[in-house]
């Protein structure tokens, strides 16, 4: 369930979640259902960490969504209507990075027998792609930063080079990417920078249990051994360091990292992204707009990576478990992007079908080699 930023530190949930996915026929009492949600309100209040500051800003109205979610928890005849109403609650909170889902064995089994049987398709269409589309422009369609594509994409730069180099034009389209790792997108950014990358730090709220959450995380990573090494020194410091403090692994509000940067470059670059761009989607938007090669084209994105740092809390009952925020960003509060997102440097309506965003790469790639939008 969880994503690996590594560079900047953050594990994100992909911004979509099976929260309809709870399973109608598991016993599930109205008892039960109160318990989990006085749970994961205290939870919440003491461990979240964007709580503090989304009390700040909306707290009444978190307060009359628990006050409507308790009514409904009391009379909650099943385990489909409790998790509905958990998860509607949580997002009371934020709209982004932070929900509530069932443990393995609490799904809906109420997908069509059909769908179940159907045959996997014969190529992974979450697994990113490459196309020349002319003389002078590529494009990449990046469905998912999650790691568990980190090599795939690495593989398909490597078997790509001749082609990215002595193409002008990329297109790299992250419509529908709902976030993952840092680690999946950084082969590109060589190619993508114009030198070194400045960016904000990631800072992490000192609790119980997010340590012991941020102490286990590596071993659920594709990446285990290099997480190790990036989450030590941020282990000590919240080892060492008082309960409902932040700490980060510097001082400086800014971090600036070395990129090494390829020799042979794009000259122009559109990334093409739309509201269900999120998380670590939204951090690779941030990071190669910095070039003064690259325009973003589009919608604006979702606005879900101020906090970030996903990680899972077992509610009493065993059948769900709530997905919190455990870190924050030093852009806050100057530069906020959750429930507002990135914009695009260009916008562009929204297509009205799928044939509509197959035409919105040809609308990209005639304005990449000098026609009109």
């Amino acid at each position: 369930m969880h994503m690996l930023k590594v560079r900047k530190l953050v594990v994100a949930l992909a911004i979509v979640l099976p929260v309809g996915a709870f399973a109608a026929e598991t016993p599930y009492t109205p008892a039960g259902c109160v318990a989990d949600l006085d749970d994961m309100d205290a939870f919440i209040r003491a461990n979240d960490a964007g709580a503090a500051d989304a009390l700040a800003d909306h707290g009444a109205a978190i307060e009359q969504a628990l006050a409507k979610a308790r009514q409904e928890a009391a009379q909650a005849p099943d385990m489909k209507t409790c998790g509905k109403l958990l998860h509607g609650y949580s997002r009371a909170w934020r709209p982004g990075h932070i929900a509530v889902a069932p443990t393995p064995g609490n799904e809906s089994k109420d997908a069509p027998q059909a769908a179940k049987a159907e045959a996997k398709p014969a190529t992974d269409p979450r697994a990113p792609r490459f196309q020349v589309l002319g003389k002078n422009t590529i494009l990449f369609v990046i469905p998912t930063f999650n790691d568990a594509y980190a090599a795939t994409m690495k593989k398909l730069v490597a078997e790509h080079r001749a082609e990215l180099e002595s193409h002008k034009n990329w297109i790299i389209d992250v419509r529908d990417n709902g976030g993952g790792s840092d680690s999946t997108y950084a082969p590109l950014m060589g190619f993508l920078l114009d030198g070194d990358l400045r960016g904000f730090r990631t800072e992490y709220l000192v609790t119980p249990a997010n340590l012991k959450a941020q102490e286990a995380i590596c071993a659920s990573t594709s990446i285990k051994a290099h997480c190790d090494k990036q989450m030590a020194p941020v282990l000590e410091k919240m080892r060492a360091a008082a309960p409902g403090s932040f700490v980060r692994t510097e001082e400086a509000r800014v971090e600036v990292e070395k990129i090494k940067l390829e020799a042979k470059r794009p000259a122009r670059v559109a990334l093409l992204t739309d509201r269900d761009c999120g998380s670590s989607c939204e951090q690779f938007v941030l990071e190669a707009r910095t070039s003064y090669r690259v325009k973003v084209v589009g919608r604006p994105t979702y606005g879900a990576i101020d906090v970030s740092n996903m990680r899972p809390h077992l509610l009493p009952s065993g059948r769900a478990q709530l997905w919190y925020a455990t870190t924050r960003t030093t852009r806050l509060p100057d530069m906020r992007i959750d429930a507002i997102g990135v914009a695009p440097d260009i916008l562009l309506p929204k297509p009205a079908d799928e044939a509509g965003r197959a035409a919105e790469i040809k609308q990209v790639q005639r304005w990449l080699e000098g026609g009109s939008l």
